[in-house]
């Protein structure tokens, strides 16, 4: 019989959600997609759609799976894992992914991972000034509604942390749900997957190797040093197209990433955000979502919110909804 996912991370993407596939990866029981954002459970069936066909970029995966019968084949090789795993940030904002999950793996347990709306989107968008990829050429364009920034559904609408995780509290049980801060990650990593390994019911005193940098954000500066050691380099489609095999084995090497990750951070420059900007933006876009979002998760998001008022409990890293 073949094995599919019992638990599956649903975004926010640019949170941390790289990361966590990795340190999951590393982890002996866990087994993890080799395909990250298979995007199945929401694109099932649709045809894939080519990037110079879309030069606004609304259907802008085209690694992901949509055959249920290549989505089974990602997990062939599941030997004697006990966790078994894929990250699709697309699941979290999709209007149908969470009931798509809920037919097909009624049992699977959902992981979240939530960073303040407007810093996710600013990076989102430095992440498509790397590839050269960016909406509009400002950042700020995102305010003026019912252009692309809000048509696009992994920009603005990304960030409704509220409207999106609502659907997962109706339609799974609370148990089944974990949501964590990109905060949290940031100031204790190995605290947070500890808890993930404990949550998916693997060894939780495992370490993974934290000395790598995933998925940095920002504009390139040498686009020469790029095409070799960059995302899409050529170094890595020559590789791909001789041997899939020896491709895999070579982004698997820990020592290999360290060395690129660490080549592409030096060749990336990130302007920073306005205070001014950020308050702008989150005030007249998010505030209300995260309000909200505050009450469902029980947690304190004050710093998201700019409240001075002192936190009211603990960070928790378990989540409960009533």
């Amino acid at each position: 019989m073949r094995q599919l996912p019992n638990f599956i991370i649903v975004g926010a993407g640019k949170s941390g959600t790289t990361a966590l596939y990795e340190y999951l990866n590393e982890h002996p029981d866990v087994y993890m997609s080799p395909v990250k954002e298979t995007n199945f459970f929401a694109l099932e069936g649709q045809e894939l759609v080519n990037p110079e066909d879309d030069p606004e970029q609304l259907k802008h995966y085209p690694w992901s799976v949509t055959n249920f019968e290549d989505y089974q084949k990602l997990f062939d090789r599941v030997t004697t894992e006990k966790a078994i795993g894929e990250v699709s940030p697309m699941y979290l904002y999709s209007p149908i992914a969470a009931e798509k999950i809920r037919e097909q793996l009624p049992d699977t347990k959902i992981i979240a991972i939530l960073r303040e709306p407007v810093d996710r989107l600013y990076s989102r968008y430095m992440h498509l000034a790397r590839e050269n990829r960016e909406p509009t050429p400002n950042f700020e364009d995102a305010l003026e509604r019912n252009n692309i920034w809000w048509k696009r559904d992994d920009l603005v609408q990304e960030g409704f942390y509220y409207t999106h995780l609502s659907k997962y509290y109706q339609l799974f049980p609370e148990n089944q749900i974990r949501v964590f801060l990109y905060e949290e990650l940031r100031q204790d990593p190995l605290r947070v997957i500890q808890n993930i390994y404990d949550f998916i019911g693997v060894d939780g005193w495992f370490e993974p190797d934290m000395s790598v940098s995933y998925n940095v954000s920002g504009r390139i500066q040498n686009k020469t040093v790029d095409k070799f050691i960059g995302q899409n380099s050529i170094v890595k489609k020559a590789i791909k197209t001789v041997s899939p095999k020896l491709a895999e084995s070579v982004t698997q090497n820990q020592n290999l990433k360290k060395w690129v990750n660490k080549l592409r951070k030096k060749n990336l420059e990130k302007a920073p955000l306005s205070k001014e900007l950020k308050a702008k933006m989150f005030d007249s876009i998010y505030r209300e979502e995260i309000e909200k979002l505050q009450d469902l998760l029980e947690r304190d998001l004050s710093k998201w919110l700019n409240s001075e008022k002192p936190a009211t409990r603990q960070s928790q890293y378990v989540t409960t909804h009533h």
